[in-house]
């Protein structure tokens, strides 16, 4: 199970592998409401996340990194919505791997510096039968195919 944590917008995305296929379950966002108090922001990613995580029972979970944003304020409410995704996996006793939106980039595209509009065509080819209209939902299943793609490689990329 992938995610792409944000405090507007937590995408998530469930994938199977059997042998060296991934079948896309299910995706989506999780979304709050900029009106909202902080906490009442961090309390739905939470329930929400934990909702996910008791559905759909993932062996592991795949986050991405944290960026540097221009603006620290955005990066402690990133941070925080991060920190959602986290308590849940411990409370649930779920693997937690994370990986740099390069690496993301990187092991999808091929390139590191990939567009997401590049990403999405790249999801929309390996998995032809979905549309995805959220890029959210989308970067969060390059997360988990991005694990996919490490854990089923001898070679790990370095940050």
């Amino acid at each position: 199970m992938g995610f792409d944590p944000g405090l507007i917008n937590t995408g998530w995305g469930v994938l199977q592998k059997n042998d060296k296929l991934e079948t896309c379950i299910d995706y989506g966002c999780i979304s709050t409401s900029k009106n909202d108090h902080l906490g009442v922001r961090l309390k739905k990613i939470y329930e929400e996340s934990l909702f996910l995580l008791r559905k759909y029972t993932p062996n592991c979970i795949a986050v991405e990194k944290i960026f540097a944003n221009k603006n620290p304020e955005s990066t402690m409410k990133l941070g925080k919505a991060r920190a959602m995704i986290f308590l849940v996996a411990a409370k649930e006793n779920v693997d937690i791997f994370e990986y740099s939106p390069n690496t993301v980039k990187k092991n999808l595209v091929g390139y590191g510096h990939a567009t997401k509009l590049q990403i999405l065509k790249m999801l929309e080819r390996i998995f032809p039968n979905l549309k995805i209209d959220d890029e959210n939902a989308a970067d969060a299943l390059a997360v988990a195919m991005c694990h996919s793609m490490q854990k089923g490689s001898k070679i790990f990329l370095r940050e």
